[in-house]
């Protein structure tokens, strides 16, 4: 009998380097604010059985698994030492195709690609559960070299934000997350690498705001782009998270932040587009602010 091959969301030697002294980390489920009593492994956490495979492909053996590897020697001079290494060209590569690569490997990209779907498709036409992995496949394909591209252009800033010992940052099921862009300064892409260090990317006015955040505001942002589940070294995290939303004052973003992904589905399930606005070209002119 074929055994299910288990496949990580979140790559583990992302998860370890947000654990406790004990090598594990206690979870907060976003829906109902429940912190678990149970302190889980890297191994257990932020996985599912066979995700990535369709009946054509392997997903995470055609691309993840090598973007890993690739990275797997800049990783801890960037993460696990007081001042960051400054990375050369080959090392600044892989640092992009990693952070591209965690842009569409969780369950982020496979939600909204359902609703876009499902919303603009013809309600006679039925996909098969096998169809809608071969989908995801081909939009993490796409979503991956167009984050190669953004990633890469010349306005495109990163800053670095390392917090005392003790101040944890948490990790998510959808650990690097880009904000809707509404704010001053425009999108930010946010790149939890451990869970004392923060990379920001983006318009030098929007890293520099985000530079600013505390651990607790960049940690309830964290938590709003999150699909389901939090994760922290320590329990005394978590509540930091649960006491500061119960200090918002702007009911809608509060809202929004204790639904799945920001409340980002809904939106685009709910919202109609004006006639005569082509998608293509905005995101085009959106990725040119970031330099062409």
């Amino acid at each position: 009998m074929a055994v299910n091959r288990r496949q990580h969301l979140v790559p583990q030697q992302m998860i370890r380097r947000f654990c406790g002294p004990d090598g594990k980390l206690v979870g907060l489920h976003k829906e109902s604010l429940r912190i678990g009593n149970r302190r889980r492994s890297p191994r257990g956490i932020l996985y599912m059985d066979e995700y990535y495979r369709d009946s054509c492909s392997d997903f995470d053996d055609e691309l993840l698994k090598k973007v890993e590897q690739g990275f797997a020697r800049y990783y801890p001079r960037i993460a696990d030492v007081e001042k960051a290494e400054e990375l050369d060209g080959d090392g600044g590569a892989a640092l992009i195709d990693w952070i591209a690569s965690m842009l569409c490997r969780t369950e982020a990209l496979t939600v909204l690609s359902r609703v876009i779907v499902e919303k603009e498709r013809s309600p006679l036409l039925s996909i098969p559960e096998s169809g809608w992995k071969l989908i995801y496949n081909m939009v993490r394909s796409r979503r991956y070299e167009e984050c190669q591209d953004l990633l890469s252009r010349p306005r495109f800033k990163w800053g670095m934000k390392l917090f005392p010992e003790g101040l944890n940052l948490v990790i998510t099921d959808n650990p690097v997350c880009q904000t809707n862009g509404l704010q001053k300064g425009g999108q930010v892409t946010l790149v939890p690498l451990s869970k004392r260090r923060i990379l920001i990317g983006g318009l030098e006015e929007g890293v520099e705001r985000f530079r600013h955040y505390t651990i607790d505001e960049l940690n309830v942002s964290l938590f709003a782009w999150a699909n389901r589940s939090i994760y922290a070294a320590e329990r005394a995290t978590l509540e930091s998270i649960k006491t500061m939303l119960d200090e918002i004052e702007d009911k809608e973003w509060y809202e929004a932040a204790r639904k799945p992904l920001f409340g980002l589905p809904e939106r685009i399930m709910d919202k109609v587009i004006p006639k005569g606005v082509n998608i293509s070209e905005w995101y085009a002119t959106m990725k040119d602010t970031f330099g062409k």
